[in-house]
């Protein structure tokens, strides 16, 4: 070592006498302690994620319909509901273009019932009994089948009908068009926002009722002015058609991009939006 000083000292080498003694071949003490730590931090990361908690399953009710049983409710608690949450992947910035979001779900989007409905009966159509009432309203373009869109995809729908009056279908091609323009503004790969529940008639409300006592007669699904988005799955764009491809769930920058839209045509006075979060949805009606 006084060797290593002179030589040092000769050469006017500046390196911290530290950084050589680091450099020295550990003793097998340290070795062992490396490794115990190394060790128990596995054990700990092992240990949480066997303590995450596991998706449930939703009930059907009045506002959203149950489409997708292990991902129409949200393991996310009330407080989430009530506050964006604070975490990385929020404050993401791609392309240089920050995705904010909304600052709280509920308070941004706090439409209820009693304010869509008003919406819905001024926008709408009367409601229809069965289906095929329906289906003789879309014969005489009344209302608008919208299962084929290159903007959004419709979900397997089993308690509503894909019909929409055409101003409703109007805002739901101007919300889609602008999710997928904000994702390619901000440089997140181009996806759909998923659609889960829109036109029902009072029969499909009558069996949604025997399942839920609370769900109500006068829904605004009945008028073909409100559609359900979900927030938890968006359609990956791959440049083709494939049934098979898989879904991106639980993304929060793109649920963020999505709420920025919705706020915006909101604040435009075009729309009403309920945010639902135990059915992981967005829930909107036609102004």
């Amino acid at each position: 070592m006084a060797l290593f000083a002179a030589i040092r000292h000769g050469f006017s080498i500046n390196i911290p006498m530290a950084e050589h003694a680091t450099a020295e071949v550990p003793t097998p003490v340290d070795t062992i302690s490396a490794i115990d730590i190394e060790e128990e931090s596995l054990l700990t990361e092992a240990t949480a994620e066997a303590q995450e908690p596991i998706d449930s399953t939703s009930t059907e009710s009045e506002e959203a319909e149950s489409e997708d049983a292990t991902d129409s409710i949200s393991m996310q608690n009330e407080e989430e509901a009530e506050t964006v949450p604070s975490t990385p992947s929020s404050q993401l910035q791609h392309n240089g273009h920050k995705v904010i979001g909304v600052w709280s779900w509920t308070a941004c989007f706090p439409d209820s019932q009693s304010v869509q409905i008003v919406a819905a009966e001024k926008n709408g159509i009367k409601p229809c009994k069965t289906r095929e009432d329906a289906q003789r309203l879309v014969a005489k373009h009344k209302l608008v089948n919208i299962s084929n869109s290159p903007f959004y995809m419709v979900d397997d729908l089993k308690h509503s009908m894909p019909y929409l009056v055409p101003k409703a279908q109007h805002l739901l091609n101007t919300i889609c068009l602008n999710f997928i323009d904000s994702l390619q503004v901000k440089g997140i790969p181009p996806h759909l926002p998923m659609i889960t529940s829109v036109f029902r008639t009072t029969d499909d409300v009558s069996k949604l009722q025997r399942g839920n006592r609370n769900a109500t007669s006068n829904s605004c699904h009945c008028y073909g002015t409100t559609v359900d988005i979900t927030y938890n799955r968006f359609v990956p764009l791959v440049g083709r058609y494939d049934p098979s491809v898989e879904l991106t769930r639980w993304d929060l920058p793109m649920k963020q991009v999505l709420a920025e839209v919705l706020r915006d045509l909101r604040e435009q006075g075009l729309c009403y939006v309920k945010y639902e979060y135990k059915q992981a949805c967005f829930h909107l009606t036609v102004r």
